[in-house]
């Protein structure tokens, strides 16, 4: 069920990235109220929540894999690299953002480095579900809010990233189903 699951979500990110921009995102992007306090504050937001938090978590299990030579270490930075190369599509699907800038739009960047961050310390400490939304969630806004992304961006920087890692994780033996990450949210299974 898991795979299926990761195949959905894999095949979304890529539908969603396919066209240029959806009814949602001209929605979002002229309805949204941006005044300057919000506009500052989705700023620092960015420069926290972004590529260096993805780099930084990088380097710290660099340096705990090779200081413990734990296994599973090495094989949760595969992981983070796996679900950060999807960023790496942003050149397939060339998406003009909001605003001119130099790098095309999907996926977000920005969100693809949290929701890597975030899903790579679920599966290691198999906690930390709503924390790792709620980060994902802010920094997301934060980048629609000062026009640096389409909604659909955001949305898309996770799905590919659920998607990826949920695949990555299984194929890395960290994980043998999704309901092991979200142990408190689903019923358990009823055996007959």
């Amino acid at each position: 069920m898991t795979r299926a699951v990761a195949a959905v979500l894999v095949i979304s990110w890529v539908l969603l990235g396919l066209p240029e921009m959806t009814s949602l995102d001209v929605w979002v992007h002229d309805g949204l109220p941006r005044p300057e306090w919000l506009r500052a504050t989705a700023f620092v937001v960015s420069l926290v929540l972004g590529p260096t938090i993805g780099w930084a978590f990088a380097a710290v299990l660099f340096v705990l894999a090779w200081r413990r030579r734990d296994p599973r270490l090495w094989k949760a930075l595969a992981l983070h690299a796996l679900c950060c190369a999807t960023l790496l599509t942003r050149f397939l699907f060339d998406r003009v953002r909001p605003v001119e800038y130099h790098l095309p739009s999907y996926p977000s960047g920005h969100t693809v480095a949290v929701a890597s961050v975030g899903f790579t310390m679920v599966v290691l400490l198999k906690r930390g579900v709503l924390w790792a939304v709620l980060a994902v969630l802010v920094a997301g806004f934060a980048r629609i809010v000062l026009e640096m992304h389409w909604v659909t961006d955001v949305v898309g920087a996770v799905l590919g990233v659920t998607g990826v890692g949920l695949l990555a994780a299984m194929l890395l033996g960290l994980v043998t189903s999704g309901r092991e990450l979200v142990p408190d949210l689903v019923r358990p299974r009823r055996h007959p």
